[in-house]
């Protein structure tokens, strides 16, 4: 799917790539509580999220290989849905714009970045 991201962006184009993180998988079942869950989250890269659906995890050091291996280099990434990802169906309380401002901080500084729910790669073609 990479390669065909890159074959597609022209020599200026930009490249956006939002995937599950591995290395978070256990973070959110264990701020439940789950630790079975947990447990078993630290050994694998596939993850049953909200809506019930099995889905693989990536990580950033896949996803940069990957992206190099399809003729493109890593721009920026960031992290995605830290503080609030663990809530599940509730919605947060407070003031949206305060936890947005709090989600957008953070997706960007370490450790932070690192142990978001999703990361979000922004790539460009090396060469066309």
């Amino acid at each position: 799917m990479i390669g065909a991201l890159v074959s597609l962006a022209n020599r200026s184009g930009v490249i956006s790539i939002l995937a599950k993180q591995g290395a978070a998988l256990a973070l959110r079942p264990g701020l439940q509580g789950r630790w079975s869950d947990a447990l078993a989250a630290l050994d694998s890269d596939r993850d049953t999220g909200n809506l019930g659906a099995v889905t693989r995890a990536d990580t950033l050091e896949h996803l940069e290989l990957a992206l190099d291996n399809a003729g493109a280099e890593l721009v920026a990434w960031y992290g995605v849905r830290l503080f609030t990802d663990h809530l599940g169906p509730e919605l947060p309380g407070g003031d949206i714009a305060e936890i947005l401002e709090a989600e957008w901080q953070a997706s960007w500084r370490d450790p932070y970045r690192s142990i978001s729910r999703m990361i979000h790669l922004i790539g460009r073609p090396t060469s066309r």
